[in-house]
C-alpha cells in the first residue's frame, strides 16, 4: 500500500509540475500547434530540477526536501512571468482543446501505471548498470550539496554524468521516497514520458499544416517508438 501510494505521489507530483510549466511550455513553443502541452511534464521536471541543481551548486539552498521546493517555486515564478498578459488566452485554449489535454494527461496516466506494474513484478535491481545507477541515486540523495559526492571514492566528486539521477532525486525528495523505490519509479516515469512526448511530437507535425489537431493517427508515433522496437526480442 505504501508502494502504491508512493506511485500515486509521483504522479500527483509531475502533474503538478506539468502544470506549473504550461504557461513556460506555451511561450518556448508558442509556434507547435499543441502549445508544448504533450513537453510540458518534462519542461516542469527538467527546469524545477535544474533550479535545484545550480541553486546546491552555488550555494543558494542545500539539496534536499527545502532545496526541491526552491526548485518548484522558481518555477512558478518563470510561468508566472512567462503567462503574464496571456492568462485569457491560455484559459480560452484550454477550454478549447480538452480533448487533447484529456488524452494526453490518459496516456501518460496509463503509460506510467503499465510500467510501474511492469517493475512491481520484477523490481530486482541487478544486471548491466542498474547497480551503479542506483549508487548514483543515493549519492544524490545523501549529498547536502553540489557535485553529489562519489560513492566509491571518498573526498571526490561523481566525475560521471549524473543530471539525470539528480532529476529522479527531485521527485524523491518531493514525495519522500527512497532511493530504492524511486529508482523503479523514476523507470516508470521515463517510460511515460517518452509515451507522451512522441505523442504530442506526432501531433504536432500531423497539425503544422493547418492547425488541426489530429490525436487518433497521432498514437501510432509512442506504439512504435516505445512498444513496437521492443517486439524484437521475441
Amino acid at each position: 500500500d505504501s508502494v502504491i501510494g508512493l506511485a500515486i505521489g509521483w504522479w500527483l507530483a509531475s502533474t503538478l509540475l506539468a502544470c506549473l510549466a504550461f504557461p513556460l511550455a506555451g511561450r518556448v513553443f508558442t509556434r507547435l500547434p499543441d502549445r508544448g502541452l504533450g513537453l510540458a511534464r518534462a519542461l516542469g521536471i527538467l527546469a524545477s530540477g535544474y533550479a535545484l541543481w545550480l541553486g546546491a551548486s552555488i550555494g543558494l539552498w542545500r539539496n534536499g526536501l527545502g532545496g526541491s521546493v526552491a526548485g518548484v517555486v522558481v518555477l512558478a515564478a518563470l510561468s508566472v512571468w512567462a503567462g503574464k498578459g496571456h492568462w485569457r488566452e491560455i484559459a480560452s485554449w484550454v477550454r478549447d482543446e480538452w480533448k487533447l489535454l484529456a488524452a494526453g494527461e490518459g496516456l501518460f496516466l496509463l503509460a506510467f501505471v503499465v510500467w510501474a506494474i511492469i517493475r512491481a513484478s520484477n523490481p530486482d535491481i541487478v544486471g548491466t548498470e542498474k547497480p551503479m545507477e542506483l549508487a548514483f541515486l543515493n549519492s544524490v540523495l545523501r549529498s547536502p550539496t553540489f557535485p553529489p559526492a562519489d560513492p566509491w571514492l571518498s573526498g571526490y566528486a561523481i566525475s560521471y554524468y549524473h543530471f539525470g539521477y539528480i532529476l529522479l532525486a527531485h521527485l524523491a525528495q518531493l514525495t519522500g521516497t527512497p532511493g530504492s523505490i524511486a529508482f523503479n519509479l523514476g523507470n516508470a516515469l521515463w517510460f511515460a514520458l517518452a509515451f507522451t512526448g512522441c505523442f504530442s511530437v506526432l501531433v504536432n507535425l500531423l497539425s503544422a499544416r493547418d492547425g488541426r489537431l489530429r490525436l487518433f493517427p497521432a498514437f501510432l508515433g509512442p506504439v512504435f517508438v516505445v512498444i513496437a522496437g521492443n517486439l524484437e526480442g521475441f
